[in-house]
């Protein structure tokens, strides 16, 4: 019966650390947040929504400061790039006239 328990304890703190080790995010309150920053900046990065086939990444960043008043500039920022690569990764048919990810500029509002 020992036996049993022991196995049982072990199996239960692999399994803890695979839970803890599978869990990589540090800012899980940005993750919280990511899936309503990305439906309301979507749009932006649209070739139809933009002017002159430019998107409108910039006022990305108006939206999410409007909406998330205590988030810093870098983490605005830090959601508008997910957000960017979500987009090419879900459309990338319609993404080339975005810049890469890796080549937006940090917008201070």
């Amino acid at each position: 019966m020992a036996g049993e328990a022991r196995k049982g304890k072990d199996l239960s703190e692999g399994l803890e650390r695979t839970a803890a080790a599978a869990e990589r995010r540090l800012r899980l309150d940005l993750r919280a947040a990511f899936d309503a920053a990305f439906v309301m900046i979507e749009p932006f990065f649209d070739a139809q929504q933009g002017w002159a086939g430019q998107s409108l990444e910039l006022l990305a960043y108006r939206v999410l400061r409007d909406n998330f008043p205590k988030l810093s500039s870098d983490e605005v920022h830090t959601l508008v790039i997910a957000a960017h690569r979500v987009y090419i990764e879900r459309h990338p048919d319609n993404s080339s006239h975005l810049p890469r990810p890796s080549e937006l500029r940090r917008v201070e509002l």
